[in-house]
């Protein structure tokens, strides 16, 4: 018995302490060092937006911001979708500002969850809208769609979320910041996800199927090409892409005030450093793509809907992207 006792000794002390985490916010700072977090907007810190100590708020004006976040745990798939508090408030007036943010499924690398060196970035940029809000915080949710079975298919019904039938989602808030906009943010209506024109409505599900992501807070295995190298969404159309600055950004146009989150280590983007207006640039297929393949986003050639165009990109594409394989449960 002796012996026994001195062995479960030995490996509870050899097993590492492990904390279960999938997705959290890089740039701006989580408000939580803690990655385990699986109950909704920001587990234990919801609804606290107290002040970093010594550290003075940040302030950002309304529209295009860089942000970062990153995944410890790859689940095929699995999409994301970020949102704006309330003015200091976790809970009451969310608005969605990105949805269905497709997962990166051919990462040069697995994320290993006990080393963050190897955590696979998503780099996107989104549009701050025009809001006066004193304290603010960005929301990420991460449905595990993975696990959902033939329900997260193509033809499948999906899962919804918040507060819905996907009961597998990450979450991760940001630090509150100040939005310097003209709108109180108890008054600004926000705009549905199907009313943004410019970001696809499909990506790539099982098999290298067309999934249709046109549903606010309706998931499914969703999956898209991303850049090995800056860490942008290729499946994009170029606003998405490009380096917006402010806190998470590489350009040097940081606004007089805001914080400069100096320890993202990312590689400039040359195109978006120059600064060049879209009117002179020089954009091909290659570098460009919108929802009907276009690069403009709402233009149609030879007849064909947008529809198709972006079925047809999707399915030339869809070869180099792992095959999301449906997970039959039993309970």
């Amino acid at each position: 018995m002796r012996h026994l006792n001195s062995y479960v000794l030995f490996a509870s002390v050899a097993q590492p302490a492990i904390v279960l985490a999938h997705a959290r916010w890089k740039c701006p700072e989580p408000r939580n060092e803690d990655t385990g977090i699986k109950s909704g907007p920001c587990g234990p810190d919801t609804n606290d937006f107290t002040a970093i100590d010594n550290v003075p708020l940040m302030e950002i004006k309304p529209g295009p911001m860089r942000v970062i976040f990153e995944e410890s745990v790859s689940h095929t798939g699995s999409p994301f979708r970020i949102a704006l508090s309330g003015d200091g408030s976790d809970e009451d007036d969310t608005c969605v500002l990105l949805d269905h943010i497709p997962h990166h499924d051919n990462a040069s690398q697995r994320p290993r969850l006990i080393d963050p060196s190897t955590y696979t970035p998503y780099v996107i940029t989104i549009d701050i809208p025009d809001v006066k809000c004193e304290r603010c915080s960005l929301h990420l949710a991460n449905p595990m769609t993975d696990k959902i079975g033939l329900k997260g298919s193509p033809t499948g019904i999906g899962c919804t979320d918040p507060d819905g039938t996907c009961f597998s989602v990450y979450h991760s808030c940001t630090t509150p910041f100040r939005i310097a906009g003209t709108i109180s943010r108890s008054e600004y209506v926000c705009p549905a996800q199907e009313s943004i024109d410019d970001w696809p409505k499909h990506w790539v599900g099982d098999y290298g199927q067309i999934v249709d992501t046109n549903t606010q807070g309706v998931y499914r295995r969703e999956s898209a090409l991303w850049n090995a190298e800056m860490f942008t969404l290729d499946d994009a159309p170029l606003r998405y892409r490009q380096d917006a600055g402010v806190i998470c950004g590489a350009k040097d146009n940081i606004e007089e005030g805001v914080i400069l989150a100096e320890d993202i280590d990312l590689p400039l983007d040359e195109s978006a450093a120059s600064a060049m207006p879209e009117s002179s640039a020089e954009i091909t297929d290659e570098t460009v793509f919108s929802s009907n393949g276009t690069g403009d986003g709402d233009s149609h050639e030879g007849g064909e809907t947008s529809s198709m165009k972006e079925e047809e990109r999707m399915s030339s594409k869809s070869f180099q992207i792992s095959i999301s394989q449906p997970v039959l449960l039993t309970s």
